[in-house]
């Protein structure tokens, strides 16, 4: 509400009430978009290159002390075929402690560390798994460089609990953008008879666009020139299966003692059908294994089958046959060897898609 008597009087006030402003002092929930470098250990037999994404929601409780919840992505590059291999994925809460009061107006720097859960996807397969993760490090936020949004910037040291303890040096930086509502402290300043009040109401920008991945490869659908890889296959940047690389087909299962899919496996199949579609010069062989429960010969034919039923399926489904070539191994590679529990034996009875080609 503005009550002005003399316009010249009126101009003077607000002139006045939004340099003020600069000294306001504010506390919003916010989100940070930050990008980074990570340096991974190279006793995973990674090249000690990676790329590393945050995406942190914030909530102040004082002008000091915060509380955030992040979410991260990693992708290390490993140099097998110029493709990527190791991916992580984590999420852990962090406390940050502002060194100075002034977040949001002044250059703030803040120290920062927390706990959380982490997943590693590396290859092979049989090294995936969880663990815990450790994190500390110290940042700098700048004064707002527009409409609210300021530059974050942050380095720190990550100890992934899994493998024994590995080390990640980090670096980020990126955006921190304000959301929900900010209540500004605003003084009012009397200048002869004009009182004016005002109430400030800032609207968060919106949110970043969504990044859809819809094979889970880690190239986005925009840049994946071969859509429906297979989960779980080794691809180049431009989303495409790479060579020289085996992929088991998770519960692609048979009845007992037989070769025909069982209804959960032809569902599976149903999805890994389109991946040869997308990438007509991929050459792969089907590949049937067992367990040793029997006789060799006998396991031998049966995988060979097996393998031959999972073909004539693909091709059912539109498959090129000449892309695909079939071969049984029986129980001469196994992955769990001895069998010393029902586990290792489900291990052992699998399909697997070798990639001889990929064009």
């Amino acid at each position: 509400m503005v009550r002005c008597e003399k316009p010249a009087a009126c101009v003077i006030a607000l002139l006045l009430v939004y340099s003020a402003r600069a000294d306001d002092t504010s506390r919003s929930d916010y989100i940070s978009i930050l990008p980074g470098y990570v340096h991974p250990s190279k006793l995973d037999g990674t090249t000690g290159r990676g790329f590393t994404f945050e995406t942190v929601f914030g909530h102040p409780f004082t002008d000091h002390f915060s509380l955030e919840i992040n979410l991260n992505g990693s992708i290390f590059e490993a140099g097998v075929n110029h493709g990527t291999d190791f991916y992580q994925q984590s999420i852990w809460v962090d406390g940050v402690y502002n060194i100075t009061s002034g977040r949001g107006h002044a250059f703030t720097p803040y120290i920062i560390g927390g706990v959380g859960l982490i997943r590693d996807d590396f290859y092979p397969n049989n090294r995936d798994g969880e663990g815990g993760i450790i994190t500390l490090g110290a940042g700098l936020v700048t004064p707002p460089i527009y409409k609210g949004v300021m530059l974050r910037a942050e380095a720190r040291y990550a100890r992934d609990t899994k493998e024994g303890g590995i080390n990640e040096p980090r670096a980020y930086i990126g955006l921190e953008i304000p959301v929900g509502r900010v209540e500004h402290v605003v003084e009012t300043r009397e200048v002869k008879t004009v009182e004016i009040k005002e109430v400030v109401k800032e609207v968060a920008p919106p949110p970043p666009p969504v990044v859809v991945d819809s094979d889970g490869d880690g190239v986005d659908d925009a840049h994946d020139k071969c859509p429906n890889t297979p989960r779980g296959a080794r691809v180049d940047v431009n989303g495409c299966v790479v060579s020289d690389q085996v992929i088991v087909l998770e519960n692609v299962n048979f009845d007992l003692g037989k070769a025909s899919l069982t209804p959960q496996a032809k569902s599976i199949l149903d999805g890994v059908a389109p991946s040869f579609t997308g990438q007509r010069a991929m050459r792969v062989e089907i590949g049937g294994h067992t367990d040793t429960t029997g006789r060799a010969a006998k396991n031998l034919t049966l995988s060979q089958e097996r393998a031959e039923a999972v073909r004539a399926y693909l091709i059912s489904k539109g498959v090129p046959a000449g892309q695909l070539t079939a071969k049984g191994y029986g129980s001469s590679k196994l992955l769990a060897e001895p069998e010393r529990t029902q586990l290792d034996r489900e291990r052992n009875r699998r399909v697997e898609l070798r990639v001889l080609s990929a064009g």
